[in-house]
């Protein structure tokens, strides 16, 4: 029996045919491993001469073998898995990253003996130099590295007695994928100052920064016996002064006096400026005896206090008032100290006593609560021309006399006069006396005055032409 060896190729493999043992007539195909080209019949046959014919191919090198893997990089332009001669590979630094030398993308070739023309260095993190700030630098410990990458922040500040040109007090600077700060690593320059605020008898609670430059804000108190007259809180403003005005400190009043069961407005208070106002309120139910606001004033122009003592709350209740047949104003039920009545009384009566009444802290009323008595018409004087019947010297309301009017030794019908509920006679008791004797009456009083005859001749001759003009009208 014809046998064949196990036919072997170096850098291949079978594809078929394999089995222990080859016998004559059995075929085989070759195949090459990877990168590797067959050269020859990729099938072979067992001859009866114990040979493989055609002989067993070759497996020649045809590729280099997979490009290296780089640190942060990625290969671009792969046309499959083969690399022939002369074939190029390029690598791209992933963002943020780049080769030695700041180049971001780097070449290979396959060269004539399968091997790569190099392995690529790894891609390293882009870095920021180290931004020095003269007269300032970092804000925080813990941000400061030997090398900045992309990403990192930096917040930095300047030394005392600098700023930076633009406004604020730090700015955060970040690394870049380029490599830059962003925003640009500032500078810092001299700072400007407003002055020290002076504030006699003041003093500086609380302070934005170290000193006085733009757009510090400082908080001012006044000593103890002081107060501040004008804003508590000021700021140095760009053009070096400050906003607000800086107050001043003035003397000033102490805390108003305390009274029982009672308070003042100025509760909370320790220093209160000259002219300031404390208005005392007790609790419900009682009432405030004294001035009812102390006021922070000076006797002599220096010192400063308090326009007098403090009120006292007292439970003061004056009795009710009580006026038979007249009327009060406001209509109450409590008459607490102080309360202001007014009195009057119903229609045929008259006040006997003061209008008005105040309840005094003492309880009592003042003046004392007046009552209404009923009208009365007195009697009148005697008359020349009027005779009255009066039998009595008052009259009640509505109550009637009879009178006469003498007219030449002679007495007229009767006539009636009322007693009125404001106290006069309606109508009144008078007669009118007849025109004649009144002019006679006027003439003669004026010439008894003294009036010149020729004024009183006019006066004459004017009225009877008046006379005779009416007699005149009633003719017509």
């Amino acid at each position: 029996v014809v046998t064949c060896k196990q036919p072997r190729v170096e850098n291949g493999k079978l594809l078929s045919g394999y089995q222990p043992d080859y016998s004559f007539g059995d075929t085989v195909v070759f195949d090459c491993n990877l990168h590797y080209s067959l050269s020859g019949s990729e099938a072979s046959t067992c001859r009866d001469n114990g040979l493989w014919e055609p002989p067993p191919p070759l497996c020649q090198r045809s590729s280099c073998d997979d490009p290296p893997d780089v640190r942060n990089a990625l290969k671009t332009r792969l046309a499959g898995n083969l690399f022939p001669v002369n074939t190029v590979v390029t690598y791209e630094c992933q963002q943020g990253h780049q080769f030695r030398g700041g180049q971001t993308a780097w070449n290979i070739s396959c060269l004539q003996g399968f091997v790569w023309s190099e392995v690529p260095p790894p891609c390293q993190r882009i870095s920021c130099p180290d931004p020095h700030i003269p007269n300032g630098g970092p804000l925080h410990p813990w941000q400061v590295k030997e090398v900045y990458e992309s990403g990192d922040r930096l917040e930095v500040a300047c030394s005392e007695g600098f700023a930076f040109k633009g406004p604020g007090s730090s700015v955060t600077l970040r690394c870049g994928r380029d490599g830059e700060w962003n925003p640009a690593v500032p500078e810092c320059i001299p700072e400007l100052h407003c002055p020290k605020p002076d504030v006699p008898h003041g003093k500086e609670v609380y302070k934005s920064s170290r000193d006085y430059s733009v757009g510090t804000r400082v908080r001012l108190a006044c000593e103890e016996g002081f107060a501040l007259r004008g804003s508590e809180s000021i700021t140095c403003g760009a053009d070096l002064s400050w906003e607000p005005v800086v107050p001043f400190c003035d003397k000033a009043c102490g805390p108003p006096p305390q009274i029982a069961f009672g308070q003042h407005s100025g509760r909370g208070g320790r220093e209160f400026s000259y002219g300031s106002k404390v208005t005392y309120s007790c609790a419900e139910g009682l009432s405030l005896v004294g001035d009812e606001s102390l006021y922070c004033t000076s006797d002599d122009g220096k010192s400063l206090e308090w326009s007098g003592p403090a009120p006292e709350c007292r439970a003061v209740r004056c009795p009710k008032p009580v006026v038979r047949r007249g009327r009060m104003s406001p209509r109450v039920f409590t008459f607490p100290y102080g309360l202001l009545l007014h009195f009057s009384c119903e229609e045929g009566f008259r006040l006997r006593g003061a209008a008005q009444s105040q309840c005094l802290a003492d309880g009592t009323w003042d003046p004392p609560v007046p009552t209404c008595q009923p009208v009365q018409c007195s009697r009148l004087a005697r008359q020349d021309d009027v005779v009255i019947n009066f039998n009595k010297m008052w009259y009640e309301v509505n109550e009637t006399v009879t009178f006469h009017c003498r007219h030449g030794g002679h007495l007229e019908a009767p006539s009636k006069t009322t007693c009125s509920a404001d106290g006069t006679w309606t109508p009144p008791p008078t007669c009118r006396k007849s025109e004649v004797c009144e002019r006679v009456l006027q003439y003669k009083a004026a010439f008894q005055c003294g009036m010149p005859l020729s004024e009183l001749k006019t006066q004459l001759e004017v009225k009877k032409l008046l006379l005779e003009i009416q007699k005149l009208e009633k003719e017509l």
